[in-house]
């Protein structure tokens, strides 16, 4: 090659640089592919282009990119990261672990890297390892949030709720607007019913996000915990305002109305709930609801149209054989009774 020749890849491999910070990557693609047809191993035209081809998620062509690099050096570690990088945005976490894992040997105190290692064995169901590399980021970057975050999470799924709890308030004391760590903070206060606090925590993500299922349904849980089924009633339904196919919520507003005896709406729930499709306890309410106004027949229906689905549903079977039983159908009765037994067997 050229004096010029090289001259003119180092001008066009700085411009596609300035191209790429700029997030004019289609222009960076361009300058970086001019050069390439100049020297097509040239390592920094080479991780131009892994980096503008990861940045627009055309994963397959970036990890080409970095191999070539790694080709000729196998140390390399914009390569070796960003090979890493290029395998995680295929999902394949798998292969991506040991390009990081190399590229750790060399360089050592990268946190960084060390929390899409631990991230890569938290989504292949390794708890152990992915907590051994979270607690090496954190070591080498106390309270780093994505290390925390990440730690939280692992023993948040193993509900380790101290140790998650450890993780996710030092977050929050530093002031981390994250919606998903309060609220995942505010169920681990809901789940040791300890309901106040849980819903400081809800109502902390609610000023950010008012729209937040997790949220509005945790501090309609919370209420529910209280025994203030009209509040949590309240809160569920702002869910269903924009989320309408919901089934197992219009059933479990449903349950919550019935058991405030305002029947009428518990019944609009169920319906609503069946609208979206079969659900056995949504017939299992409405039988319940339909058993209180003493239509009896009506609500011998719903346990009826409940069972073609679920024959041996031992609620509905328990529901039918009392429901009979004041009809005066004895056999009706008698017959519920014995497919309850069996299905006790």
């Amino acid at each position: 090659m050229t004096e010029l020749s090289k001259k003119t890849v180092i001008d066009l491999s700085k411009k596609g640089s300035r191209l790429f910070r700029k997030g004019q990557l289609e222009e960076a693609e361009q300058t970086y592919l001019e050069a390439l047809a100049l020297d097509e191993a040239n390592p920094y035209v080479l991780a131009g282009l892994g980096d503008v081809y990861r940045k627009l998620c055309n994963f397959e062509k970036s990890a080409h990119y970095y191999d070539e690099i790694l080709k000729a050096d196998k140390d390399n570690l914009f390569a070796l990261r960003g090979a890493g990088d290029a395998r995680r945005g295929m999902k394949q976490q798998m292969q991506a672990i040991p390009f990081w894992l190399r590229y750790l040997e060399i360089n050592p105190d990268d946190s960084h890297v060390m929390v899409r290692i631990a991230d890569a064995y938290h989504k292949l169901g390794q708890a152990d390892d992915a907590i051994s590399f979270y607690e090496q980021a954190l070591g080498v970057s106390t309270n780093d949030p994505f290390a925390l975050l990440g730690l939280g999470n692992v023993y948040y799924a193993q509900h380790d709720d101290n140790k998650a709890l450890l993780c996710f308030e030092a977050l929050l004391k530093d002031n981390t607007q994250n919606v998903v760590v309060m609220t995942m903070t505010g169920n681990i206060y809901r789940r040791r019913k300890e309901f106040d606090r849980a819903m400081d925590h809800y109502q902390q993500a609610l000023e950010l996000e008012p729209g937040n299922n997790f949220a509005l349904f945790g501090m309609g849980d919370c209420y529910r915990g209280k025994q203030d089924m009209e509040s949590a009633v309240e809160w569920w339904d702002k869910i269903l305002d924009h989320e309408p196919d919901n089934q197992a919520l219009w059933t479990r507003v449903g349950d919550a109305l019935l058991s405030l005896d305002k029947i009428d709406e518990a019944v609009r729930h169920y319906e609503s709930s069946l609208q979206t499709g079969f659900d056995v306890f949504a017939y299992l309410g409405l039988a319940r609801a339909e058993h209180a106004r003493g239509n009896l027949e009506k609500a011998r229906e719903h346990c009826h149209m409940a069972l073609e689905n679920e024959a041996d549903n031992e609620r509905i079977l328990e529901r039918l054989a009392l429901i009979c039983e004041e009809a005066g159908d004895i056999e009706g009765a008698k017959e519920a009774k014995e497919r309850l037994s069996k299905t006790a067997e």
